[in-house]
């Protein structure tokens, strides 16, 4: 790319009663080609036949995503990510950029979700250096070792086996980043155990406290191996594990279980969402009743962050242990089965030791019934009042059209097994994924399909990369997220304009799980946790007025942000209803009626000042909320941002720490210390081992 660019063409963003779909896309169609001089490698043609076809609702998700790898097939961009990928996948996107269909694609093979580019890029880092080391201590007849080639004296060995002929792997200054790309640090060494003993050995080295920061300790529970495996072994059977990695297991135990109708389930915490959703169906004996989108997570992690599902039914997914294995600080395996302590060890993120093993309580394998709608935004979630919509979003309904949508809103929100809400910025419709599940296995199906999952990690693919290209970059902002809901919208049904209503019966696994390879689109992501207060007229009920405001104060704040010439939100508007939790630091915890789990999510490094006080301006409304004068105690998602947001003056750490969480602290600390005195430790000994300066300033200060 040339220092110099040619002259931008002048596109400002318009008035915001004008933005809307179909305007954004007419103003693509008619400026596009205006671009020419600046994107020579860009065929703008086939972005301007996009823009026209989707403009007159002639929608085909094929071609939409089709279109944006023939577009960009010539630049750098595109050449880079798609050299990462391997040879098979490779030749799938030729085939279909050529035209072939997704089904013809893969017809034969199948398509098995290869892992995100992060992922495949840290451990191919941590591979190779140990091909670096082995050769180094080859060349001087030294025994294998994972040891630093320019700093052999420290090196740590740590084995992994009674017989001390496992050594683990480990490696030296490996730079750690997570997969929002907002926290980022350099271990001194990472480890990546594959054993409970070689976790006992670990923690037992002397070496300096482990926690992943600067010049620290991160263990790593995976390596490329079982990262890029595929399919996952664990679809093998009943009871099994990796051949060689102890901590990816899955065992239904044979003793009863605490509940009539259900089983007891041990999971290696490196065991990912993806490889109990094959075992779960492969087996077509129980699954969890609730679990994150995402499948390129592992449960330790899932677990550790105290995670949720959707569903106001459903508490947390840590709410569903029965039993936490852990390694102490003493370098003992532990083992949790109080049903008061785990209310603590069951989501103390990483505070107690290094959990190996989790065992669930799960019922038997149901079927969802999945029915997903496209309506317009006004009836997806109905508004408390018509002037909360923008201009730009209006359309007249009658009052007997808002009264029957009010009323569905109500009932799938109230009683539906999952329920969540997508918008994509600036769109006059809105996702709606709300469904339950039956006993009954007739007519069921794998879903998505493998054409259906070849098409869905296309687009968070093609998302990755194209976010990241000059072209994206230079455009204005509301042509990208224009962009980005026409990829994002086209491979969730009903995917033709003409569809009204499809029906899938499919495992509830593959329900929950409902969209693949979304971890290879990157993205920013604040997410907050509601309670819903009680309905006056019925406290048995969830009063969902307070879900209605929150959603459409953000919209109205999307649009007020457009009068100022800015486009923060570049993504999504997402609620789940969920239910409350018995976990001490769980945020959903004390919310009897149910949580509105509710998050902002735009693409990473694009005007990041801009990004950031639009979280805040979130976080003032969101935590604002009061019923009868008493604010509602919301609190951040754990996993999400919200480190270095305010609360009135002070900072969010000391608002959680003071007020939030103020008792469950307390209660934390006491359980944990309750733990250690049966068990031969003190808070100050997990502190020093486990803890690190977040939660030395939240939990311990």
């Amino acid at each position: 790319m040339p220092d110099e660019l040619p002259p931008h063409p002048n596109i400002p963003l318009p008035p915001s009663e004008k933005l809307n779909p179909h305007y954004i896309l007419g103003e693509i169609r008619d400026h596009i080609r205006d671009f020419n001089k600046l994107f020579p490698f860009v065929d703008l043609d086939i972005l301007f036949d996009q823009a026209t076809a989707v403009r007159r609702k002639n929608v085909n998700p094929e071609t939409q995503i089709r279109q944006f790898l023939q577009a960009f097939k010539n630049t750098e961009t595109f050449r880079d990510a798609f050299s990462l990928l391997d040879e098979g996948t490779q030749k799938k996107i030729h085939s279909f950029t050529k035209g072939k269909s997704a089904e013809e694609v893969t017809r034969k093979g199948g398509f098995s979700l290869p892992p995100s580019p992060a992922a495949k890029h840290h451990f191919r880092l941590l591979d190779l250096f140990h091909s670096l080391f082995e050769t180094r201590a080859k060349e001087h007849h030294e025994p294998v070792k994972e040891i630093d080639a320019k700093d052999v004296t420290d090196a740590p060995r740590i084995f992994e086996d009674k017989n001390n002929s496992k050594i683990m792997k480990v490696y030296p200054d490996t730079i750690f980043e997570n997969w929002g790309e907002n926290v980022k640090n350099k271990p001194r060494w990472t480890c990546v155990p594959t054993s409970v003993l070689g976790v006992q050995n670990l923690v037992k080295h002397s070496w300096s406290d482990i926690f992943s920061e600067d010049q620290e300790i991160l263990v790593s529970l995976l390596d490329l191996h079982e990262v890029t495996r595929t399919p996952d072994q664990l679809a093998i059977g009943p009871n099994t594990k990796a051949l060689s990695n102890e901590l990816v297991s899955i065992n239904i135990l044979e003793k009863p279980s605490f509940s009539p109708n259900k089983r007891c389930v041990r999971v290696g915490v490196a065991v990912t969402s993806e490889g109990f959703r094959q075992w779960s169906i492969h087996n077509n004996v129980c699954a969890l009743p609730v679990d994150a989108i995402l499948v390129e997570v592992t449960f330790g992690g899932v677990n550790g962050t105290i995670c949720h599902g959707g569903g106001r039914r459903h508490k947390t997914i840590s709410d569903l242990v029965v039993a936490i294995e852990y390694v102490d600080v003493n370098g003992v395996l532990q083992t949790i089965v109080d049903k008061t302590q785990l209310k603590a060890a069951a989501g103390c993120f990483g505070l107690l030791g290094v959990v190996t093993h989790i065992t669930f309580e799960l019922g038997p394998m149901t079927y969802a019934v999945l029915r997903p709608r496209k309506p317009p935004i006004t009836l997806a979630i109905p508004p408390l009042k018509i002037s909360d919509i923008p201009l730009a979003l209006y359309k007249h309904w009658t009052h007997k059209e808002l009264a029957d949508a009010q009323a569905d809103f109500e009932r799938r929100a109230t009683d539906d097994y999952y329920s969540e809400w997508f918008w994509y910025t600036y769109q006059s419709t809105a996702w709606v994924n709300t469904w339950n599940p039956t006993s009954d296995p007739s007519g069921v199906r794998d879903y998505p399909s493998p054409a259906g999952i070849f098409l869905q990690w296309l687009q968070a693919w093609v998302g990755g990369w194209f976010s990241q290209t000059y072209f994206f970059s230079h455009i204005p902002a509301h042509w990208q997220a224009q962009f980005l809901a026409l990829a994002g919208m086209a491979v969730l049904p009903p995917t033709l304009f003409d569809e009204k209503q499809v029906e899938v019966k499919t495992y509830l696994p593959d329900g929950l799980h409902f969209f693949r390879g979304i971890q290879n689109f990157r993205v920013q992501d604040m997410e907050f946790e509601i309670p819903l207060p009680p309905l006056k007229s019925d406290p048995s009920k969830p009063d969902l007025t307070i879900v209605q405001r929150a959603w459409w104060d953000v919209i109205k704040l999307i649009y007020a942000e457009a009068n100022e010439g800015r486009s923060p939100m570049r993504l999504t508007l997402e609620v789940r209803i969920t239910g409350g939790s018995d976990m001490i630091m769980a945020p959903q915890q004390g919310n009897s009626c149910g949580t509105a789990s509710i998050e902002v999510l735009t693409i990473p490094n694009h005007e990041p000042e801009e990004w950031d006080q639009f979280k805040q301006n979130v976080a003032n409304i969101w935590m604002g909320y009061e019923i009868d004068g008493a604010k509602l105690n919301t609190r951040p998602h754990w996993g999400k941002e919200w480190q270095g947001l305010k609360v009135g003056q002070t900072s969010i750490e000391q608002h959680l720490k003071e007020n939030s969480y103020k008792q469950q602290i307390a209660l934390f600390k006491q359980t944990l210390a309750d733990m250690g005195k049966s068990q031969g430790w003190t808070l100050d000994d997990i502190q020093k081992q486990f803890s690190n300066k977040l939660w030395d300033n939240i939990i311990y200060s």
